[in-house]
């Protein structure tokens, strides 16, 4: 069943009733609000669709909650791309970037092109990444899915306590649940996502002097951002199921990606 929702009816429909259901997740269909690019040189052929469902599943594994989203784009004409990919929320939620030495930036890497070498301390490499913003965040999901029991008390030794956690048998606060809907209720009763495809320079020049030589490439660090908000939420089922379906009919991200930026090489 398909539907928008708002708080009031997720409050009639699950919480007054004494049912465990609707689930706080990010599956739901949604519709594209804008997009636009750093330049227009950055444009591929086509573009991302209006239309995208999102498919939100989790497992629980070493200790933590293993949440993945199904992305599967529908075209309204040629000009659009078509297919499906999954990513990792943890990693495409992303934000921490490190510069020089560790460099790495936000987001989940799609592709990283063949480092160009002027010397072993002497080189360049793009690297494309896809980074998201959601509205509720991450952060908001853990309040209904908590990876470990209620804090006791810290013991001498300066460890942390908490109380067992049984994954199997937990089902989440209600309180919390309401807490989700309230904060979709402030969205406009909307989860709101911010889809970024970013190109991306890592360098190491410590090492270059006038002996060395790195091929020139024009291509600068540039991005795609595409907003999307919910016109329906699909949380009747529970996600916690696990995601081994969520791979039937999905290709790698770079491989839909590259439609819709340019200058993407091996």
């Amino acid at each position: 069943m398909n539907k928008n929702l708002s708080l009031a009816s997720a409050l009639s429909f699950g919480i007054m009733t004494g049912c465990s259901c609707p689930y706080p997740q990010y599956s739901s269909k949604c519709e594209r609000v804008s997009s636009s690019y750093t330049s227009l040189d950055f444009a591929g052929e086509k573009r991302l669709p209006w239309e995208l469902t999102i498919t939100h599943r989790m497992k629980y594994v070493g200790n933590s909650w293993d949440d993945r989203l199904r992305f599967e784009f529908t075209p309204h004409s040629s000009a659009e791309i078509k297919g499906a990919v999954i990513f990792d929320l943890e990693r495409l939620t992303n934000n921490q970037e490190r510069p020089y030495p560790q460099e790495s930036f936000k987001g989940t890497q799609i592709h990283a092109e063949r480092t160009q070498y002027g010397g072993t301390f002497c080189n360049y490499q793009y690297q494309y990444q896809a980074f998201a913003v959601l509205k509720p965040d991450e952060d908001d999901l853990k309040e209904v899915y908590p990876e470990e029991g209620e804090y006791l008390y810290t013991e001498p030794s300066g460890m942390p306590l908490d109380e067992s956690f049984n994954y199997r048998d937990f089902e989440p606060d209600q309180e919390k649940v309401k807490e989700w809907y309230k904060k979709i209720e402030r969205n406009g009763n909307k989860i709101k996502i911010d889809l970024y495809l970013f190109r991306n320079i890592k360098d190491d020049l410590s090492g270059c002097d006038e002996d060395s030589y790195l091929p020139y490439d024009p291509r600068g660090k540039e991005s795609l951002k595409a907003s999307y908000h919910s016109t329906e939420l699909h949380d009747e089922e529970d996600p916690r199921i696990g995601f081994e379906e969520l791979g039937d009919k999905t290709i790698p991200p770079l491989d839909l990606f590259k439609e819709v930026i340019s200058g993407v090489q091996d």
